[in-house]
């Protein structure tokens, strides 16, 4: 019983390159794949994840892939590097 918002019923998304819209779940599947795949001594910055991203057709802001960076609980590229 009680209502749901209209929103509760879809996944939100992002749209890529090419214009189709994909789910905020797959990019956020992209970045942790690209962070548990780089170079740990020179881990990527947001601004490269960006970039990164982009290359996949995945066009999004960098204050969104630091927040689905936060959301996956992966630390910022300071406190990822090993020395």
């Amino acid at each position: 019983r009680g209502l749901l918002s209209m929103k509760y019923f879809f996944n939100p998304g992002v749209m890529t390159a090419s214009g189709e819209s994909i789910s905020n779940e797959s990019v956020k599947a992209a970045l942790a794949e690209i962070v548990r795949d780089e170079n740990k001594k020179k881990p990527y910055s947001d601004a490269n994840l960006v970039k990164l991203l982009e290359d996949k057709g995945m066009k999004i802001a960098r204050r969104t892939v630091a927040k689905y960076r936060d959301q996956l609980r992966i630390l910022p590229s300071h406190l990822r590097k090993v020395h």
